[in-house]
């Protein structure tokens, strides 16, 4: 944890400059699915994703051939941010068993560079907060940050970098789930970019007010959040549903799947700033 960071901090300023030394392997483990990738030469690379109903020798192989990429440098590091405490806790099993190393969690042992404003006592996701870090360290004005997946967020980072909190409602699947599981003579569909608004079946009817119902939402929350803050923000996009939901949309102007991953990397870099 915050021990093992020390110990790092103090080997790269032993080392070289952060650019060159700053090897990652960068777990993002949400409700249904963990993403994993590297960052490694400043750069993330081969961001992939595998459900948490698969079997577990997969997600291994997916994380010893992942930190098998940066393993050979100097000064590797496990990030981890986690919204699922159980699927938490199997990775970490794993990640002892390829004995990868050492391990720090988002929040825990390194805090999210983000200003908040938000009530006292309020929890919020750490994926949110790294993604409206990104998304802010990127943009560097306000912006809404949409994360369609299992939920959907829609937060407003105003143009100090501070989080505002936001919305939250079912993703996609949820919703056709739901509709599925509640409604007798609703059938179980996939989620899909409907065919046509006007649905002419019944699958067909989901999947136009799930997918124009979303964007419908997003759009009223941007507006909502506009009329606030006196300025019209930079939306951007990440999750598992984003690319279907939002590709070729006017409001979203950047799709990003790895923003999660990003906040993760700023955060390791405004810690080295500031210990320097």
């Amino acid at each position: 944890g915050k021990r093992l960071l020390a110990t790092y901090w103090a080997d790269q300023k032993n080392g070289r400059t952060m650019s060159v030394n700053l090897n990652l392997l960068l777990i993002n483990i949400g409700n249904t699915r963990t993403q994993v990738g590297t960052f490694r030469d400043d750069k993330i690379h081969n961001p992939e994703s595998i459900c948490h109903s698969a079997p577990e020798r997969d997600l291994e192989h997916l994380l010893s051939e992942s930190f098998a990429e940066v393993s050979n440098k100097a000064n590797v590091m496990v990030l981890i941010s986690s919204v699922n405490s159980r699927a938490k806790q199997n990775v970490t099993q794993l990640l002892r068993r390829i004995e990868a190393g050492p391990v720090v969690v988002m929040e825990e042992d390194l805090s999210v560079p983000v200003g908040r404003q938000l009530d006292p006592e309020t929890i919020v996701g750490t994926d949110r907060l790294l993604n409206a870090a990104a998304a802010f360290g990127h943009l560097s004005q306000a912006c809404v940050v949409v994360d369609a997946g299992t939920a959907i967020t829609v937060d407003y980072v105003d143009g100090q970098g501070t989080f505002h909190g936001g919305a939250i409602g079912p993703g996609a699947k949820t919703m056709l789930q739901s509709m599925h599981q509640h409604a007798e003579q609703l059938p179980d569909v996939e989620f899909k970019k409907p065919d046509e608004p006007i649905g002419h079946n019944t699958a067909q009817a989901m999947l136009s007010a799930v997918f124009y119902g979303i964007r419908g939402m997003v759009r009223e929350l941007v507006e909502q959040y506009a009329e606030h803050a006196g300025a019209y923000p930079v939306v951007v996009a990440t999750g598992g549903d984003a690319d279907v939901l939002f590709k070729d949309y006017e409001l979203v102007e950047h799709i990003v799947p790895e923003l999660t991953m990003l906040g993760m990397v700023q955060a390791i870099k405004t810690q080295m700033k500031s210990d320097d």
